[in-house]
């Protein structure tokens, strides 16, 4: 009897807590690699830049991930019962280079989605959105196919 009760109080625990889903990819420094180039308005497919680090940090179906190009934090989460990350993050107010121009940006939209190869892999797409009131040059869309690789690994 009180095993039964133990493991439910488990089981009721666990299912409140979004640490027990434990995924297969492992948390740390990654190093994203361009496969392919969709779609590049902007001028930054050339520029290795774009193409960085990322850290991944998971916590249940939470996954975070700090990104060092233009140094922003995608937050988002791993699809139901799937090996597969969705991430956004929203930029505000930057300046950055696009189309070999500067550009004051009024915002940058990123998405992120993946999907684990291995415990030290993941593929999928990315894209950069960048919107600007001032300049309609300063407006455009870079999306691509990308591999992430465990950094030393």
């Amino acid at each position: 009897m009180v095993v039964f009760v133990r493991a439910l109080l488990f089981t009721s625990l666990c299912l409140s807590l979004t640490g027990c889903r434990v995924h297969t990819l492992q948390d740390g420094a990654y190093d994203f690699a361009l496969t392919e180039v969709l779609r590049d308005d902007c001028g930054l497919s050339t520029n290795p830049a774009v193409f960085t680090r990322g850290t991944l940090a998971t916590a249940g179906h939470v996954v975070h991930l700090d990104y060092q190009y233009l140094t922003m934090q995608l937050v988002g989460s791993y699809r139901y019962g799937l090996e597969e990350m969705t991430m956004d993050a929203t930029l505000e107010n930057l300046r950055t280079t696009l189309r070999g121009q500067e550009c004051q940006v009024d915002s940058v939209a990123v998405a992120l989605d993946s999907t684990t190869v291995n415990s030290g892999r993941f593929n999928g797409t990315m894209s950069f959105t960048f919107n600007s009131r001032s300049s309609d040059a300063c407006t455009c869309r870079l999306f691509f196919r990308y591999a992430a690789t465990r950094a030393g690994g």
